[in-house]
């Protein structure tokens, strides 16, 4: 009887194993022509891997040991959304930061990533993109996390490193936006993107 028992939960577990699927793989196969497409039918409820994210200040830092929810944010400097997002960052960093990891992983190498940085709150870990990394138009590879939207898109995974939301873009000041207007719509949005990691 314990061996059936034993043989009964080896099949199940292996089966609900077998059925997880893997940022990467997930985004790499989906055959989705849209964006929404491709977070929607593959993005969300994949897994993250282990990925090993060199910062600016040479620490690597493994995703594996995070304990806490990680917000992934993929920029680059040239973005005048991801400039227009730094206030809101911040602001959820000082909020969140003792239940969220937050991560930037960028388009840019170390140099332009270093400009931003005096801007950003110190606790998030800054990526730039090394010389083994990939960046070409629409496709970044840092650290072997593949990222193939636009800039910023943040990606928000919860303690047992499935993937819950992505949010594209970022307000920006306009003649019709100042930027106290942008700051409360970015904090905003950003506020309810996070609601499903702060309970």
């Amino acid at each position: 009887m314990k061996r059936l028992l034993t043989l009964v939960l080896i099949v199940i577990s292996s089966s609900v194993f077998a059925q997880k699927k893997y940022y990467n793989q997930a985004v790499n196969s989906c055959s989705e022509k849209t964006s929404e497409g491709l977070i929607d039918k593959c993005i969300k409820d994949s897994y993250l891997l282990n990925y090993d994210f060199t910062t600016l200040n040479n620490e690597v830092v493994s995703t594996k040991k995070i304990k806490k929810s990680i917000v992934i944010v993929a920029a680059a400097t040239w973005s005048a959304p991801c400039w227009g997002e730094v206030p809101t960052l911040n602001t959820m960093v000082e909020k969140y930061h003792d239940k969220v990891e937050f991560i930037m992983i960028f388009w840019d190498k170390e140099a332009k990533v270093k400009k931003m940085a005096e801007k950003l709150d110190k606790r998030i870990l800054l990526v730039p993109a090394r010389e083994m990394d990939k960046t070409e138009t629409g496709n970044l590879d840092v650290s072997g996390f593949v990222h193939k939207l636009d800039y910023p898109t943040t990606y928000l995974i919860g303690k047992d490193k499935k993937f819950l939301n992505v949010k594209r873009g970022a307000a920006t000041p306009t003649k019709e936006m100042n930027w106290d207007q942008v700051n409360e719509l970015n904090t905003k949005n950003f506020e309810e993107f996070l609601t499903p990691v702060l309970n």
